[in-house]
């Protein structure tokens, strides 16, 4: 669903290609929101059905035509819609913390091979943070309005700082069980 609004908040900064969309996803956005091309075509083709965007076909001699997409007044209007009205509260469920919930059923060493191995997927979500980040910061952006680059960097700031405690809860899990300090830390006061 949020797919939608997505492509409809890129063309809503400029018109874009299918394959242009692809790169923005994933020069801004892939950090919390990935998309891949048959994704955004699906949906591209379901926005143009429902009005909310309109296709422009620039025919080419050498390659295939170009279609570029421009958000309607309908499609500025849904999409203020959704970014105006709050979202259900999401599921958080989280497989990852039931194995560790029922982790006393592992050996140690079975236990840390497990928190090394998502330790290992959590440095390497923080990897493309600093990607996206740096990519940001290198990109001459088509969108000059610092307001609408502070919002867009907050979402990368978010997905970093809680990847950071997560990285820091893995290496002191680690180092606990290495260690067999079972203490917890719920609080600054412990």
């Amino acid at each position: 669903m949020s797919l939608k609004y997505a492509i409809l908040g890129f063309l809503s900064f400029a018109p874009l290609s299918g394959y242009d969309l692809k790169k923005a996803f994933d020069k801004s956005v892939r950090h919390f929101w990935p998309a891949n091309q048959s994704q955004i075509y699906r949906t591209l083709a379901q926005l143009d059905e429902d009005g909310l965007v309109q296709k422009e076909v620039i025919e080419r001699e050498e390659r295939l035509d170009m279609k570029i997409y421009n958000i309607t007044e309908a499609g500025c209007a849904e999409l203020h819609q959704w970014l105006s009205t709050p979202l259900p509260e999401r599921d958080s469920r989280e497989p990852f913390l039931i194995q560790i919930f029922f982790g006393g059923q592992l050996t140690d060493d079975e236990l840390l091979a497990l928190l090394h191995r998502e330790l290992k997927v959590t440095e390497e979500r923080l990897a493309v943070y600093e990607a996206v980040y740096q990519a940001s910061q290198n990109a001459p952006g088509k969108i000059n309005d610092p307001r609408t680059i502070f919002l867009s960097l907050l979402t990368l700031e978010i997905g970093y700082q809680s990847n950071q405690t997560i990285a820091e809860w893995l290496r002191s899990s680690i180092e606990r069980i290495q260690s067999k300090n079972y203490s917890i830390k719920i609080s600054e006061k412990q």
